[in-house]
């Protein structure tokens, strides 16, 4: 009894001093990433070209008004909730561009490098195989869309202190539009990139340049057809560029509005800076863009489930 005893606690003191499979591959693509120079270097670039973009940005449509004998002008604040509605789909355009070369080539990055054989021939459980590399690609990508939060609110505080007028960011509007616009658009592309890529690890190049193109018609060609046009609700709402979101959103942002409301120039500047941060109508849009995201996670596990060990089922 007592080496029976014996030999159960020396068993469970092995299991428990065994790493989790899913933290060590998440552990092993941490080193991967931070040894990359590369992704630093992409990821450096990528953010002072978000200051550049925003700072160019900053006055992202100028306006005069007569009312009266007296005529006004100003300029809409890029880092503005209007402002936000005007650029943000085109700098989230951007992020997307990256996304694919970070997450898609996740697991066929084994493949390619013909270490595929030796990795299958551990231990190791495919669910974390599969979950660790997803997890931290996912990771990085959400890094970026920190990144671009950081510029925007930066950017917009370094203008408000530097330009003369320049209002000062809505945190609040900001942290909205980026939680719902942002976000869910960084895990849709991430996910759906790294699905496709595990799936067809043989067209993952394929893969990228149709979400690329993809996310490019939907962001900057399908928005042109809406241009004298009001789109339809269903399209504002499950938008995932939020090109089209953004366009059901800006009605209510005009300098009509303001100029209706306003008797003195006074008064004008005072309406038409809390109409250009007011908070935008989440309706039905926010929910939709996060079930989209929630729709790729589930898109993940589908691709976790049918990822094969074998190579023969992946050539």
């Amino acid at each position: 009894m007592n080496i029976i005893a014996l030999t159960s606690t020396s068993q469970q003191m092995r299991a428990s001093d065994r790493p989790n499979p899913l933290l060590s591959v998440m552990a092993w693509e941490l080193r991967r990433f931070r040894a990359s120079r590369l992704f630093w270097l992409q990821a450096l670039g990528f953010f002072c070209f978000l200051l550049f973009l925003t700072w160019a940005q900053g006055t992202p449509e100028n306006f005069r008004h007569a009312k009266g004998n007296v005529v006004i002008s100003g300029f809409v604040a890029g880092t503005s909730t209007w402002g936000l509605l005007l650029t943000l789909p085109l700098t989230l355009a951007l992020l997307v561009l990256l996304l694919p070369f970070i997450t898609a080539d996740g697991v066929t990055r084994d493949l390619s490098r013909r270490t595929h054989e030796l990795l299958m021939t551990t231990a190791l459980p495919t669910w974390a195989y599969v979950w660790g590399r997803y997890l931290i690609g996912l990771l990085m990508s959400l890094g970026l869309s920190a990144l671009m939060l950081a510029a925007i609110l930066g950017m917009g505080w370094l203008q408000h202190l530097t330009v003369s007028d320049y209002p000062v960011p809505s945190i609040s509007a900001v942290l909205l539009l980026w939680v719902g616009m942002v976000v869910p658009a960084t895990i849709l592309v991430s996910s759906v990139s790294f699905a496709l890529g595990t799936l067809l690890p043989r067209l993952s190049t394929l893969v990228k340049v149709v979400i690329l193109v993809a996310w490019i018609m939907g962001a900057m060609v399908l928005p042109t057809g809406f241009s004298n046009t009001i789109p339809p609700a269903w399209y504002v709402n499950w938008d995932p560029t939020s090109a089209i979101t953004a366009l059901g959103l800006l009605p209510p942002y005009s300098f009509d509005n303001a100029a209706m409301k306003a008797t003195s120039e006074a008064q004008f500047q005072q309406v038409f800076v809390a109409i250009e941060n007011k908070m935008p109508d989440v309706g039905a849009w926010f929910s939709s863009h996060l079930l989209l995201a929630g729709f790729s996670l589930a898109l993940v596990l589908v691709a976790a489930l049918a990822f094969k060990r074998s190579r023969d089922v992946l050539s």
